[in-house]
């Protein structure tokens, strides 16, 4: 089974060698980050979120037990609060500017990592399609290092209220 696992990955690295770095690089960079007892991103912002907002209480919730009335008053509050730590964490904008649904250009070179082109595709650039998703990319990071003493595998302690 792992030699049938190393052939597949080498081809999928070989058809897209792109992709392949980037996946390599941010093993890299994990696992440094884990020998150095820095905690990953993706883990400190998650850690965030749930402080602010208890993102992950609602998201491992099971609320079909719950009128939509209940849903969409606890959804309101937590969205709020997300988007509002989100924006001081990470801003994020749109890859396109242009409106969802608008009919868009493609040019030739156009970056791969930015727009993704779907459908009846054939031919090379330039390419006229209709905008599905504008995408997002980071404008600005300012994560903290560290969230406190956090151990990099705990995104949220355990809460005890003593009595």
């Amino acid at each position: 089974m792992g030699l049938m696992l190393a052939f597949k990955a080498f081809f999928k690295a070989l058809k897209d060698p792109i992709k392949a770095e980037e996946f390599v690089s941010v093993k890299k960079i994990e696992s440094k980050a884990q020998e150095s007892g820095e905690q990953p991103s993706h883990l400190r912002l998650l850690h965030l979120l749930q402080q602010s907002s208890r993102l992950i209480d609602f998201l491992k919730e099971d609320i079909s037990n719950f009128e939509d009335a209940q849903v969409g008053a606890a959804v309101r509050k937590i969205h709020e609060d997300c988007s509002k730590s989100l924006e001081e964490l990470v801003s994020i904008r749109p890859v396109m500017e242009q409106n969802e649904g608008e009919k868009i250009n493609v040019p030739q070179g156009y970056d791969p990592l930015k727009i993704k082109v779907m459908g009846n595709v054939k031919g090379e650039p330039p390419f006229v399609g209709i905008l599905v998703h504008k995408g997002w990319k980071v404008h600005k990071r300012s994560l903290p290092k560290k969230a406190g003493d956090q151990l990099t595998d705990v995104i949220c302690p355990a809460e005890v209220e003593i009595r």
